[in-house]
């Protein structure tokens, strides 16, 4: 097994939780989908009738940020994750169980990561419920915030645990006598 191979191991598993975060991230996509529709009519309506759809800056703003955390748990499980493998690769090549117990570091660390988002996030999310906050300006276009929040908390809940999930299969292999 090559380099490459074995920092993308564990993604072809199809349980509840790739099932879920395979949903999660088609929701993105069709989130997007909607996006690009709706900028279309606005320019169409800006350019044809004069009449723009208002809050549409707003809302594209608003969603990225929710689009990327739904999108986040299964470029991981895919390992899409954007990271320089040249150093791990050829650790990987020469001292396997060296370069596994180095990526299973590399999942704790980016699992506690999102776990301190995801903890940081919570007290936000909670407010935002309570006290109804909004997004963009009153009167033209009030999106609630706790909904990003929400998303915000699945997103990094999911990526903890896909994070401790591949530390776990990394640890594993690393632990384990034998070819790795």
């Amino acid at each position: 097994m090559n380099a490459g191979e074995s920092l993308a191991q564990g993604s072809e598993d199809k349980g509840v939780f790739a099932r879920l975060s395979a949903l999660l991230s088609a929701i993105g996509t069709a989130w997007i989908f909607a996006l690009m529709l709706l900028i279309c009519a606005d320019i169409l309506g800006r350019d044809l009738f004069k009449l723009p759809i208002l809050g549409v800056a707003e809302m594209v703003q608003f969603s990225i940020v929710g689009i990327v955390f739904l999108q986040l748990p299964q470029t991981l499980r895919g390992a899409g994750l954007t990271r320089s493998d040249v150093l791990l690769a050829g650790i990987l090549r020469r001292w396997p169980r060296g370069g596994r117990a180095m990526t299973a570091l590399f999942d704790v660390t980016g699992a506690l990561l999102f776990a301190a988002i995801f903890l940081a996030t919570l007290p936000l999310a909670a407010a935002a419920w309570t006290n109804g906050e909004f997004y963009g300006a009153i009167g033209v276009v009030q999106i609630p915030i706790w909904p990003l929040k929400g998303l915000i908390l699945v997103g990094c809940a999911f990526m903890t645990a896909q994070f401790l999930a591949h530390a776990w299969r990394d640890a594993g292999s690393a632990l384990r006598r034998g070819p790795t």
